[in-house]
C-alpha cells in the first residue's frame, strides 16, 4: 500500500454509506494548528458535541481514543493511533469520545485540527480528566512502532 497516496474528499459533502459522516457548515467549524513538545501528554478530554479531525503534519504524535466514560485505570478499552510524517493520515474523533496525544521521537510536532463548532469562549465544549485516567502512566510511553 503507497501511504503517500493523495485522496480528495470534499470534507462539506455528505456520504449517504458512513454512518459517521455529516455536513459540515463552514460557517461553525475552525481549523487549528498547535505545536506539541515530547515529553508532554495532553488528554484526557472530550466535547460533547464537536468532532475532531486531526492530521499531524510535521513530526509524529500517538494518539489515544477510549470511547468508555468510566475514568478507572485498566477497567477501559482504549486505541492507539500513530501518525504523522511516517503515517500520514487523518484520524477522526466523534464527540463524546475521550482523546489525547504525545509525541513520538525527539522533535517537536505540528498539528493540524479541524473542529466542527465554532470554540465558544463563555461556554467551552469540553470536558476534562488527567493523562493517567483510564491507562495510567506507562500506557503513554514510547514503545517500538
Amino acid at each position: 500500500m503507497d501511504i503517500y497516496k493523495q485522496t480528495r474528499v470534499d470534507i462539506g459533502a455528505q456520504n449517504p454509506d458512513s454512518p459517521y459522516d455529516k455536513v459540515l457548515d463552514p460557517s461553525k467549524f475552525q481549523i487549528n494548528y498547535s505545536v506539541l513538545y515530547p515529553g508532554i501528554v495532553k488528554a484526557w478530554h472530550r466535547h460533547k458535541y464537536q468532532d475532531d479531525y486531526f492530521c499531524v503534519i510535521k513530526g509524529n504524535a500517538q494518539v489515544g481514543i477510549v470511547q468508555d466514560d468510566t475514568p478507572l485505570p485498566g477497567l477501559v478499552q482504549a486505541e492507539k493511533f500513530y501518525m504523522g510524517e511516517h503515517n500520514p493520515s487523518i484520524l477522526h474523533i466523534p464527540a463524546g469520545e475521550w482523546h489525547g496525544l504525545t509525541v513520538v521521537g525527539t522533535e517537536p510536532a505540528g498539528l493540524l485540527y479541524l473542529v466542527t463548532n465554532e470554540y465558544n469562549t463563555a461556554k467551552p465544549d469540553e470536558e476534562r480528566c488527567p493523562h493517567y485516567s483510564f491507562v495510567g502512566n506507562i500506557w503513554w510511553l514510547p514503545e517500538n512502532i
